[in-house]
């Protein structure tokens, strides 16, 4: 598509006979809105689906927006890995035991100390979080703990890929 007015696309014609995969992106009924429709031949729809998501970060992600989807195209990865080697897994969450609430007091003081003097690192944020999710025994709780565990997690990674190489962690 061309363009000499920024906002307008033109309606050009395409021979997409040899692609894998496409995408078409259409003016919606309501303003502001499009029309999406995708398809593919001789590719597997979870990987076009991944190659345009990838195309989606290249194009509009901010750099820091564009680093977590990075970590977490990463995290989606190592889920695949993880099914593919032991299949889906559902264990009980073990979790709300009296150690663990005990845990997540000590490591509730223990992070707030070192907010306080001025110690604190990744280690006492995302052991918190951890210890605070071992100690809930409410599903919905449990499950907005791992999100802050994962988020905590992502937000590690990401600091660690913003530092040069060879500097301690």
């Amino acid at each position: 598509m061309s363009s000499t007015n920024p906002g307008h696309a033109s309606l050009v014609a395409v021979d997409g006979r040899d692609a894998l995969a496409y995408i078409i992106i259409r003016p919606g009924s309501q303003p502001g809105a499009v029309s999406i429709e995708s398809g593919s031949q001789g590719l597997e729809k979870a990987v076009a689906a991944e190659v345009l998501r990838r195309v989606a970060d290249e194009w509009g992600s901010l750099p820091e927006d564009q680093a977590t989807r990075q970590v977490l195209a990463e995290i989606a990865d190592e889920r695949r890995r993880q099914d593919d080697k032991f299949g889906e897994q559902n264990h009980p969450a073990g979790t709300g035991q009296h150690p663990e609430t005990v845990d997540a007091d000590v490591a509730r003081m223990a992070c707030q100390q070192a907010a306080e003097g001025g110690y604190l690192d990744w280690m006492h944020i995302l052991r918190e979080e951890v210890a605070e999710a071992f100690a809930e025994s409410d599903p919905a709780r449990l499950r907005a703990e791992l999100v802050q565990v994962a988020a905590v997690a992502t937000a590690w990674i990401e600091s660690l890929d913003r530092r040069p190489t060879g500097t301690t962690p």
